[in-house]
C-alpha cells in the first residue's frame, strides 16, 4: 500500500504556546543509533517539527538524509509529546495498520530511504524531501502480528547494540578518569605528598615522587618533565591511491578519512567507508599502520581521534601516531587527547585550519617517566579492550541486522505470526 496510507506521516501531535516541552535538534540524531534524546528544554513557538515518545523522526534535508539521520524519539516520560527541528519529518504507525516501532524499521529499510533521497528537490546543497512525495512509495505491509515479530527481533538486536554503546561511554569515563588523575591532577603524587593512604596497589603507588616541583606549566611530580609532545611520539604520514585507478580501489585494505572518526567513547575504529588494495598500498604514499596507532585528522575538521582497532590505511588529511621513547600505544592515545585543545589553538593555514609535523614539536605536555606511562598501559589496557570486543559485537550484530532488515521487509524470511 502506499507508505503514507501505511503510516501516519506528521501525525497531529497538540502543544501549547509558550508552553516549555523537550526539544530535539539534528545534532541529536546520530546515524547508528536508535534513539534521539532531549537536546534542551525549549519553549514552543508555534513552529517545527511534533512528536511523541517512539516516534521516527527522519531527516529531510541533504546530507543529513544520505547520512543516516534516522531515529526513534526516546523519553523518560511516554506522556509528554516534543517538539524539534523544521527538518524532520515525523512517522508513527497508523492505528490499526502498522505497528510505531515497526515503522522505525520501515522507515530504515533502503527501499524507503533511497526512494526519499531521489525525490529531494531545491538548490544544491539544501535540498529536502517534499512530505507529498512519500504517498507515491508502495511498501509491503505484513499483518500486525508479524510486524510486531520483525520489530521484536530487530529490537533485540538494537537493544544489545545500544547496551555496548552505554557500556563503552561508563568504560571511556572510567579510562579517562585514570588518566586524568595521574597524569593531568597528578594526584597519586599530591596523595603522597600530603601523607595520605596509597589508593593504588604497591608496585604502582612506589612509581609516583612524594613532592611537587615547579616548572613553566606550574607544579608537576617531581623529576617529571616539560617537553615537546613530539618529544614522545613518531608521526607517520597517509596517502590517496589515484581515483582513477579502478585496480587501486574496492579491495580488502581499510582505508582510513576524517569521516571515519568514531564517537569519543567508541575510541577505536573497525570499519571505514572505502578500501584499497595492496596494488593501491604499493602506488601510492599511504601505507597499513598496524592495530593500536593513534589517528589525529590534521586538515578541516582539525583534532578528531581514533585508535585503530584493526591494521588500515589512510588518507594524507591525518597523521598516526606511535608512541616513541617507550611510551605505550593507549598512553600515546590518551595523552595526544589530552594535548587536542593545544594542537588546535596552534592551527594555522590560509585556507584550511592545518596541524603540521611543527605543530606537534611547539605543544608542550607533562611526561612522566616511561615506567608510569606503561603502568597506565597495564592498568587501562584490560578496560580499552574490554570497549574494543564491545564494538567488534556491535559491528557483528548491525551486520546481522542489516542483512535481516530488508530479507524480513520483503517478506523473503516469513516470521510465524502469533496465534491468537
Amino acid at each position: 500500500m502506499p507508505f503514507t496510507d501505511a503510516v501516519l506521516v506528521n501525525p497531529t501531535v497538540r502543544l501549547e504556546r509558550g508552553k516549555v516541552y523537550s526539544f530535539v535538534d539534528m545534532a541529536a540524531i546520530n546515524a547508528g543509533s536508535r534513539c534521539a534524546y532531549e537536546a534542551e528544554r525549549r519553549e514552543y513557538s508555534g513552529g517545527g517539527s511534533r512528536f511523541q515518545k517512539g516516534d521516527t523522526l527522519m531527516a529531510r534535508i541533504t546530507p543529513c538524509l544520505e547520512n543516516g539521520k534516522i531515529a526513534r524519539y526516546c523519553a523518560s516520560d511516554a506522556s509528554e509529546a516534543a517538539h524539534g527541528s523544521t527538518e524532520f519529518i515525523v512517522i508513527s504507525g497508523r492505528p490499526g495498520v502498522t505497528d510505531t516501532e515497526f515503522a522505525y524499521y520501515l522507515t530504515q529499510w533502503k527501499e524507503v530511504r533511497s526512494y526519499a533521497i531521489s525525490q529531494m528537490t531545491g538548490t544544491s546543497g539544501r535540498q529536502r524531501v517534499p512530505t507529498n512525495s512519500l504517498q507515491h512509495l508502495t511498501v509491503p505491509i505484513p499483518p500486525l502480528s508479524e510486524q510486531r515479530t520483525i520489530a521484536h527481533i530487530l529490537s533485540t538486536l538494537d537493544d544489545k547494540i545500544e547496551l555496548n554503546r552505554r557500556m563503552n561511554k561508563t568504560l571511556e569515563a572510567m579510562a579517562r578518569a585514570i588518566f586524568k588523575d595521574w597524569f593531568i591532577d597528578f594526584g597519586p603524587t599530591r596523595a603522597k605528598a600530603e601523607g595520605r593512604d596509597p589508593y593504588l596497589a604497591p608496585e604502582i603507588w612506589n612509581l609516583f615522587p612524594d613532592r611537587m616541583q615547579d616548572s613553566e606549566l606550574g607544579e608537576i611530580p617531581e623529576g617529571w618533565g616539560v617537553r615537546s609532545l613530539g618529544d614522545a611520539i613518531e608521526i607517520l604520514s597517509g596517502g590517496t591511491p589515484r581515483t582513477s585507478v579502478s585496480a587501486y580501489w574496492d579491495g580488502d585494505i581499510p582505508w582510513y578519512t576524517a569521516k571515519d572518526a568514531p564517537v569519543i567513547s567508541d575510541i577505536f575504529v573497525l570499519a571505514t567507508e572505502k578500501a584499497i588494495t595492496q596494488a593501491g598500498i604499493d602506488n601510492s604514499s599511504t601505507k597499513v599502520l598496524p592495530a593500536g596507532t593513534t589517528i589525529i585528522t590534521a586538515r578541516g575538521t582539525v583534532g578528531r581521534l581514533a585508535c585503530l582497532g584493526i591494521p588500515m590505511a589512510m588518507n594524507q588529511t591525518c597523521y598516526g601516531i606511535r608512541g616513541g621513547h617507550g611510551f605505550p600505544d593507549y598512553f600515546t592515545y590518551w595523552n595526544v587527547r589530552n594535548a587536542v585543545n593545544e594542537l588546535q589553538a596552534r592551527v594555522h593555514g590560509t585556507i584550511f585550519d592545518t596541524i603540521t609535523r611543527e605543530t606537534f614539536k611547539i605543544a608542550e605536555t607533562v611526561l612522566a617517566p616511561t615506567a608510569v606511562a606503561q603502568a597506565f598501559e597495564s592498568t587501562v589496557y584490560s578496560v580499552m579492550e574490554r570497549i574494543l570486543r564491545n564494538l567488534r559485537e556491535s559491528c557483528t550484530l548491525t551486520t546481522l541486522r542489516d542483512t535481516l532488515l530488508p530479507k524480513l521487509m520483503t517478506g523473503e524470511v516469513r516470521m510465524a505470526r502469533e496465534k491468537g
